[in-house]
């Protein structure tokens, strides 16, 4: 069977080295990026199965990245799951609004976000790497 591939992003050291390790543990493969460009640059060479991004971030923040992702023809039915440690009303609604496939606040138990994960790669694979699915937590 053939591993997942995952690429994340955060600007947060710290954080993409955790979820990275997290995430290898679990056996998928997984590429890390600092910054929103160089994800977008790597998903137009070789198409991830999931991409995780964090919200807030400089260059090109997670809304706009998911915007990004989807106007490529290799991106546009990349299940897009997005984390964020501010999670009000307004956040919720944009994550809503541009179509992303699930949403969790920092901190998180990095087990929720497993089951999340797995969750949205099965459905995915279901309906032939579709997207749009809206799981939250």
């Amino acid at each position: 069977m053939k591993q997942a591939k995952i690429f994340i992003v955060d600007d947060s050291p710290i954080q993409l080295i955790l979820l990275e390790k997290v995430l290898q543990r679990e056996g998928f493969a997984v590429e890390a990026y600092s910054n929103g460009p160089d994800l977008i640059k790597a998903v137009s060479l070789d198409r991830p199965d999931l991409i995780i991004s964090d919200i807030h971030m400089p260059e090109l923040n997670g809304f706009e990245l998911i915007e990004e992702v989807r106007n490529l023809s290799e991106g546009e039915n990349i299940p897009c799951f997005l984390i964020s440690s501010k999670a009000d009303t307004l956040i919720r609604k944009k994550v809503d609004a541009i179509g992303a496939d699930g949403f969790i606040k920092k901190p998180f138990e990095y087990q929720s976000l497993i089951t999340v994960i797995k969750d949205l790669l099965k459905e995915s694979k279901l309906i032939g790497q579709g997207a749009c699915q809206n799981s939250k937590l």
